[in-house]
């Protein structure tokens, strides 16, 4: 444990900065698998 709370602010920044990082990846996967599920859908009832 390093002095001057150092440890929680690095907790919290890498937090964020992660969330950050998943929410801007996960809106192109989710986008592309939504996507691909409705062709998929759209295949198998035709």
């Amino acid at each position: 444990m390093l002095p001057g709370g150092y440890d929680f602010i690095n907790l919290v920044f890498w937090t964020i900065l992660s969330m950050v990082a998943v929410a801007t990846n996960l809106l192109p996967i989710a986008l592309s698998l939504g996507v691909g599920i409705l062709l998929l859908e759209t295949f198998r009832k035709g």
